[in-house]
C-alpha cells in the first residue's frame, strides 16, 4: 500500500472555491472539519485570539497526493496573512469498516 494523507488548513471562505477546484480534477472523496487555531497570524480583537478555518482530509495514492495538495494551496490562496497550510504524510495502514478489509492504491485513484 502506497497511499498518503493530505491534510489542509486554510480560511473557512475559501472552501467553495477548494470543494469544486478538486472535484472539478476528479478527487471523489474528502472530509471537512471547522476548526478553531492560531499560527502567524491571530485574531488580536478575541479573547482566546483564535481563528476559524477549515481542516480538509484527503486520502490518496502516494503519487497524487503532491497534485492534490497544490491544487489546495491555489483555490486556497488571495494572497493574504494566516491563509494555512497543507500536510502530506505516509499512511502505514487503512482498513475499510464496510467490508473489514485494508484499502488498496487502487481505492484512492482520482481522475485527471
Amino acid at each position: 500500500m502506497d497511499i498518503n494523507k493530505v491534510t489542509a488548513i486554510f480560511d473557512e471562505f475559501r472552501l467553495k472555491e477548494v470543494v469544486e477546484t478538486l472535484i472539478r480534477h476528479g478527487v471523489k472523496g474528502f472530509t471537512v472539519h471547522p476548526v478553531r487555531g492560531r499560527g502567524y497570524y491571530f485574531d488580536s480583537f478575541n479573547e482566546n485570539h483564535l481563528i476559524k478555518h477549515i481542516q480538509m482530509e484527503i486520502y490518496a495514492k502516494a503519487e497524487q497526493a503532491k497534485e492534490i495538495a497544490q491544487l489546495i494551496v491555489d483555490a486556497a490562496h488571495v494572497n493574504a496573512d494566516s491563509e494555512g497550510l497543507v500536510c502530506i504524510v505516509p499512511v502505514n495502514d487503512l482498513l475499510w469498516i464496510h467490508d473489514k478489509r485494508s484499502a488498496t492504491d487502487n481505492d484512492f485513484q482520482f481522475h485527471r
